[in-house]
């Protein structure tokens, strides 16, 4: 078994105890689990979770609820965010935990609301540099993921104050990096590698 599951599965059997000091930063908005009860009245849609729909591809139809602040795609099996998700301007929460994404569209730095970014157990290999764009970020997780070096764009991120990489193999030296980038902010990394970079 590869060190990667075996971080992964320690990981995931301890995940309730990592969790408690975690900020919550979930709207405590009206939230619609359908997308077709969602599509009676889009114009009032501004918290939309689809959670463990078994959904394969991002939904299109999302794009039709313009007041959108909230996403909730978490436990999917998405491969691809579409290039065109800027268009969800107003959007501060964006959750795309656990699915199947190996990258990100650089699109993602047009979500210029966007406070809350969670990544966590995917397989993206590198951020792309626009994501230094997102200027209102808070609360970026990327844990369980292979990224193993930030877009130096990321010190353009004065807001963020909450970064999980968990999970993630990193020597001494890039967890260094990645402390120095964010002085004020709560990291969570696990413990380095000899990971022979």
């Amino acid at each position: 078994m590869s060190a990667r599951i075996l971080i992964i599965a320690f990981f995931l059997c301890s995940s309730a105890q990592w969790l408690d000091g975690q900020p919550d930063y979930t709207l405590k908005l009206k939230c619609f689990t359908s997308i077709e009860k969602a599509l009676e009245m889009p114009d009032s849609v501004v918290c939309l979770k689809l959670r463990r729909k078994g959904l394969t591809e991002f939904p299109t139809e999302i794009f039709r609820f313009k007041n959108l602040r909230q996403l909730d795609l978490g436990n999917n099996k998405i491969t691809a965010i579409p290039d065109n998700i800027g268009e969800l301007n107003k959007l501060e929460v964006l959750n795309l935990e656990r699915n199947r994404l190996v990258t990100l569209s650089k699109s993602i730095g047009d979500l210029q609301a966007l406070r809350y970014l969670d990544l966590g157990m995917n397989s993206v290999q590198a951020l792309p540099f626009e994501i230094g764009k997102l200027s209102n970020l808070e609360f970026l997780q990327i844990w369980a993921n292979e990224v193993t070096a930030l877009p130096r764009s990321m010190e353009k991120l004065h807001k963020l104050r909450w970064l999980d990489m968990r999970t993630i193999l990193l020597t001494a030296s890039e967890r260094e990096d990645i402390t120095d980038m964010f002085p004020d902010a709560t990291i969570l990394l696990s413990p380095d590698c000899n990971c022979g970079r």
